[in-house]
C-alpha cells in the first residue's frame, strides 16, 4: 500500500477513467492482494473473501488522524471541474452502496466499527446473508432461464445454405438466421 498504489497511480489525476480501466485496476489490485497473500488461482478464493472490505473499512475508521490511509480515505479533490452527466464515485461511495446493499446504516458505520468485536460480527453476519440471498436470487434467474421453453425454429435450408422464407435472404451461419427471423417477428407484432 505504500510503494505500490503511490507509483502505480502517480499523476493519475487527470486520467479519464473508463469502465474498462477500473476493471484493469480492480483486477491488479486484487493480483497483488492476492501474491501479498500468498493465494493461486487454483486455490479457488473468491475475490469477496480476498477483499473483505468492510472490515478493512472499520479498521481504518478507528486509525488515528495522522495515518496515511484514513486520510486518502476521507479525503476529497479541492479542486476540479465536474463532468456532465452522473459523476464517478469516490470510494467511499461505492463503500456506502455495499454497506446498503448488506443492510448497514451508512451513517452509522463508524459508531459501530468503533467496536471492533460487534464490528466484526456485524459484518460477517450481514455480509453472509447478503451472499445467501444474492446466490438465491441467482438461482431462481438460472431456473427461471432454464424453465423458458425452448425458441421453436426452423432451419429453411435450399441448397445448403439457410434462406429466409420471408424475405429470401441467405445466411451462412445460425446465429444470423435466428436473429433475422427474430427482426422479422419483432415487425409482425409492432
Amino acid at each position: 500500500m505504500a510503494v505500490v498504489l503511490p507509483n502505480l497511480l502517480y499523476s493519475s489525476e487527470a486520467w479519464c477513467v473508463y469502465r474498462h480501466h477500473i476493471r484493469t485496476l480492480d483486477r491488479f489490485h486484487l493480483k497483488c492482494l492476492r501474491t501479498i497473500m500468498k493465494i493461486r488461482w487454483s486455490d479457488r478464493v473468491r475475490n469477496t473473501e480476498v477483499l473483505r472490505q468492510l472490515r478493512w473499512c472499520g479498521h481504518v475508521s478507528r486509525m488515528t488522524e495522522e495515518r496515511v490511509a484514513k486520510r486518502i480515505f476521507y479525503s476529497e479533490l479541492e479542486e476540479g471541474k465536474r463532468k456532465h452527466g452522473g459523476q464517478l464515485l469516490r470510494y467511499k461511495d461505492v463503500q456506502k452502496r455495499h454497506m446498503k446493499r448488506c443492510n448497514i446504516e451508512p451513517s452509522q458505520w463508524e459508531g459501530l466499527a468503533a467496536q471492533r468485536p460487534e464490528w466484526r460480527e456485524i459484518v460477517k453476519r450481514q455480509v453472509h446473508e447478503f451472499e445467501e440471498q444474492r446466490t438465491t436470487e441467482l438461482d431462481a434467474k438460472r431456473d427461471d432461464l432454464k424453465a423458458r421453453p425452448s425458441a421453436a425454429i426452423h432451419y429453411n435450408y435450399v441448397g445448403g445454405v439457410l434462406r429466409c422464407p420471408q424475405c429470401a435472404r441467405d445466411f451462412a451461419a445460425k446465429i444470423g438466421y435466428v436473429s433475422h427471423l427474430r427482426a422479422h417477428q419483432r415487425r409482425q407484432d409492432s
